[in-house]
């Protein structure tokens, strides 16, 4: 058997100015043939997991096409329109194949192309047909759409926040893709859309993880492929944003329809859990110095690159250094110009800086949403290439790298500087500038929770802080001009019928 493999990752925040064009793919990730084998064998992501279960079950993984790049603006058409080819062309050279898996994001926006992976399974059609089984793996954080399920045979969802189970969904969607080219498996599916959206909320605890109990539950019965708790991405703004149930059996759409709407009917009653109060950044940093444990980390959840924000905020920055406490850091913030300024001054020597706040446009009232630079003097402790490879559980053995990256020391305060927007998953980035976080009192990052996955087993405390920002997890502040209403929580009068 032969089972082709590609993917077109991207989540969309088209609250950033500008496009994303197809160079920012091919700076971050972009790969065909056996290059695409080479990258991914051994990593704990979605392709990954389709080469294992290749290599397990005596399937030929055919490598066609892959990339993605960091979560950011809206997709130029130009973009999307040169990655579809080289998608579909990667297919077409793949010759017969038996099946089709691909990785995909769930909350793509391109311009003119709301539903980026509805409008791509649409158009891959048109060439291979629909006789050959697609599965597809998504995020959880996607806007599913009806042109998605019609367009594949069988989508995977991931499960979790931080996404830790991506590598057991690209095994088994190569399982399912087999199974239904035996002619063992014909999935039917149901789609239940809530008239809601909910704040990024992790599934190791609370309210997320109550809800993947009852996904499970039904799971765990007969006749169920799988049931999935798609919690939408809150921070773009097109029409359909929304929360939604997706089940799968086996030639069975009355039980699809009758476990979608039982788990969707208890979600919508116990969605006032979702929506949690969080510190601001000074009463963060305030907490952390007075607990009693270490190390206490604080999440900058408002200024989340791996939700499309820009990485330079500079308001918990601001803050930490305020309080000018030993044994904190932070790391790290997006600023290459300073991360240049500190290589070319070399370590051992003191630069007057104006570090963040670069790369957001001022508001009417002339004010960053993500802060101003802070402008002050540090002393370059350490200089790095800014290369490692993550040991977090979600992509564990990918190699990263953020290009010249610099350790400052800024009164009492080591501050980690990177050339490259990303969100901070792991301890590496620290420990590649000599900083170990067990030893510190508060360790400040930017992410919303992927962060978990490599920082909950060292944490005395997490603090996630939510400051202004285009990942607030503050709903009702997001400039919302496109999304359909009425809708939960901007609108708490709207009722669902289940």
């Amino acid at each position: 058997m032969r089972i082709a493999i590609g993917e077109f990752a991207h989540e969309t925040n088209t609250f950033c100015a500008g496009l994303t064009e197809v160079d920012e793919f091919k700076a971050r990730h972009w790969v065909a043939g056996e290059e695409l084998l080479e990258n991914h064998d051994g990593v704990r992501g979605p392709l990954g997991g389709m080469i294992a279960a290749g290599k397990d079950q005596g399937i030929e993984i055919v490598p066609t096409f892959a990339t993605s790049t960091e979560p950011s603006e809206t997709i130029s058409s130009r973009a999307y329109e040169t990655i579809r080819d080289e998608l579909i062309g990667g297919l077409k050279a793949a010759g017969e194949v038996d099946a089709i898996c691909l990785s995909l994001h769930g909350a793509g926006v391109a311009e003119e192309r709301d539903d980026l992976e509805g409008t791509l399974l649409t158009e891959i059609r048109a060439v291979v047909g629909h006789e050959i089984p697609i599965v597809v793996t998504l995020d959880l954080h996607g806007n599913m759409t009806q042109a998605m399920v019609d367009g594949a045979d069988v989508l995977l969802n991931c499960h979790l926040y931080p996404h830790t189970d991506g590598y057991e969904r690209g095994y088994e969607a190569v399982e399912l893709a087999a199974r239904i080219a035996k002619g063992e498996l014909k999935p039917t599916r149901h789609l239940e859309i809530l008239p809601m959206i909910i704040p990024p909320s992790t599934t190791m605890h609370g309210a997320a993880k109550a809800v993947n109990e009852m996904c499970f539950e039904w799971e765990s019965g007969p006749g169920i492929v799988d049931v999935a708790f798609v919690h939408g991405f809150p921070h773009t703004d097109i029409p359909k944003i929304q929360t939604t149930i997706l089940v799968t059996t086996d030639n069975d759409p009355e039980l699809a329809q009758r476990a979608a709407k039982d788990v969707a009917r208890r979600l919508w009653q116990m969605r006032d859990e979702f929506l949690l109060d969080l510190l601001g950044a000074n009463d963060a940093v305030q907490q952390a110095l007075a607990s009693e444990k270490h190390p206490v980390i604080i999440a900058d959840i408002s200024d989340n690159a791996g939700g499309g924000a820009p990485g330079d905020s500079t308001h918990l920055l601001r803050a930490l250094l305020a309080a000018d406490q030993p044994h904190t850091c932070f790391g790290y913030i997006f600023d290459p110009e300073v991360a240049q300024q500190a290589h070319a001054a070399g370590t051992g020597a003191t630069i007057d800086i104006r570090l963040g706040g670069k790369t957001d446009p001022s508001t009417g009232s002339g004010q960053a949403l993500h802060g101003a630079p802070v402008e002050t003097s540090a002393y370059v402790k350490c200089l790095t290439d800014g290369q490692f490879i993550h040991t977090t559980p979600m992509g564990a053995g990918a190699r990263v790298n953020l290009g010249p990256m610099a350790r400052l020391v800024i009164g009492n305060v080591d501050v980690i500087v990177s050339s490259i927007r990303t969100q901070t998953l792991d301890q590496e980035p620290f420990l590649l500038h000599g900083i170990d976080v067990t030893r510190y009192k508060v360790v400040c990052l930017k992410s919303q929770q992927h962060f978990r996955a490599g920082f909950e087993h060292l944490a005395g405390e997490i603090i996630r802080c939510d400051t202004p920002g285009a990942t607030s997890s503050n709903l009702d502040t997001m400039p919302f001009e496109r999304i359909q209403r009425p809708i939960w929580p901007l609108d708490r009068e709207v009722e669902y019928a289940g």
